[in-house]
């Protein structure tokens, strides 16, 4: 939105929202840019190439997109082509405001055709095998591909299916739900507003009888680590009469439990502690560590927790899951992969490089890297380290751009309220100077009216 040279903040009809979306932008994304180079340890676009290269980046998700406009900058005499099947392009991130009944599912969707940059061809086909050791990737369409550099950016699967008892129909019925059911290659998206009715059917449930709610959080690297923390903090806020649709406090009617597969629940400590305090004020709400979800019965509304200590059965009437992850089939089959450990099956890659362990000509960034950091923050990041170290590799130069480790993950701990989570490898890492522990309206309104608006027009544009 535009606006006026003649509005002031004394203007009544300036809301605090069109403050945030205008007069607010230019020093926040200042701020964010200043952070990103800081991250990347690189100014950027530092690192030019003017080799006629082949580079073919497989994946046009935030660090496939982001990568080829960046790229193109970068490498400018490069042919840079693009393989990926999905017409639309999600902004996952989307999908908890879409839950919290303030997005729709519109507001989360562009086509991929106009967010590929110009002078990148894209590829509408599917990589099914990659063949580094001759420098080309195998597609269902067109066959196989030389590359003189390859960018793998293909993300993480959702693996549901490793969940004994769970079938995707069941999403939706008996009570199961998942802010991440989404099918990323045909642009579908079940999951935001499906938590929406789910939350609407626990409030009316409570009105009845005392609900038991189980959320669960995979063992392992966790996708967006924030999402369920924000779905959990949400829907007891809705469940106390607050939010869009504000209706009876039911709260005292809800039991909750969160069962957590690793040893904590952000992987910065600073910050893990500074959650488990602000959840421990709930006082309805219990936490299970080191128990990941092994197995649902629909039917019967049970589930198998895995644990340390062996296995415990739990009731509930209504569950949120939040799946375990695993490396897209044709990287986890290929030379690519990590052949051991707990990142086994995703790109092994130098953690600070970002370049393959193996075959010096394949980089990969975002989700399919065997890298603990699984959000949208870190791939941005990552994107610029893609960039410059590409280009210093066809050029023969040093690989001098280093990603930190950086990610982000903002916790909504109430409508209205949200706290900045950002960290790398050494601990915190804010982009502003404020108290990163302190939940701010700042941080909410930022997230809901202008980071959308970022991502597609920015981010997507590799311009930030």
């Amino acid at each position: 939105m535009k606006i006026s040279s003649k509005k002031t903040l004394k203007d009544s009809s300036l809301s605090r929202r069109d403050f945030l979306k205008g007069a607010a932008t230019a020093p926040l994304l200042g701020l964010v840019a200043s952070q990103s180079a800081d991250a990347a340890e690189s100014k950027l676009t530092a690192s030019i190439s003017n080799k006629a290269a082949k580079i073919i980046i497989v994946g046009a998700g935030t660090g496939g997109i982001d990568a080829a406009a960046r790229l193109r900058r970068a490498a400018p005499k490069a042919k840079i082509t693009v393989v990926a099947p999905n017409g639309v392009h999600l902004y996952q991130s989307g999908q908890v405001f879409v839950a919290a009944g303030l997005y729709t599912q519109a507001d989360n969707r562009r086509d991929t055709s106009e967010l590929i940059p110009d002078g990148v061809e894209w590829l509408q086909d599917r990589v099914t095998a990659f063949d580094p050791d001759n420098n080309s990737v195998i597609t269902e369409k067109r066959g196989k591909i030389s590359y003189d550099v390859l960018v793998v950016a293909m993300g993480a699967e959702h693996d549901f299916a490793s969940i004994e008892g769970l079938k995707i129909d069941d999403f939706g019925r008996n009570g199961i739900a998942s802010v991440y059911l989404n099918d990323i290659d045909s642009g579908k998206v079940a999951g935001g507003e499906q938590v929406r009715q789910w939350f609407e059917q626990i409030a009316q449930a409570a009105q009845e009888k005392e609900q038991t709610i189980l959320f669960t959080i995979p063992k392992g690297d966790v996708k967006a680590e924030n999402a369920t923390l924000d779905i959990l903090m949400l829907g007891m806020d809705i469940l106390r009469g607050k939010g869009p649709g504000q209706g009876p406090d039911v709260s005292d009617r809800v039991s909750v439990t969160l069962s957590v597969g690793n040893d904590h629940i952000i992987a910065s400590n600073a910050f893990d502690s500074t959650v488990r305090k602000i959840l421990q004020k709930e006082k309805r709400l219990q936490i299970i560590f080191d128990s990941h979800l092994s197995r649902v019965d629909p039917t019967k509304k049970t589930v198998t927790l895995q644990g340390k200590n062996g296995e415990r059965s739990l009731r509930y009437d209504f569950l949120h899951i939040a799946p375990p992850i695993k490396a897209p089939d044709p990287v986890a089959s290929s030379k690519l992969a990590l052949a051991e450990g707990v990142r086994k099956g995703f790109v092994e890659v130098d953690p600070v490089t970002l370049q393959h362990k193996r075959y010096p000509n394949v980089f990969a960034l975002g989700d399919v890297a065997a890298l603990p950091a699984k959000s949208g923050a870190a791939t941005r990041d990552m994107a610029i380290v893609i960039q410059d170290n590409v280009a210093n590799a066809l050029e023969g130069r040093k690989l001098s751009t280093r990603y930190t480790g950086y990610t982000a993950a903002p916790f909504k701990t109430r409508f209205g309220r949200e706290m900045l989570i950002e960290y790398d490898r050494k601990g915190p890492s804010p982009t502003f100077p404020l108290d990163p522990t302190v939940p701010r309206w700042i941080w909410w309104e930022v997230d809901l009216h202008l980071l959308r608006w970022v991502y597609f027009d920015l981010i997507m544009h590799g311009m930030l």
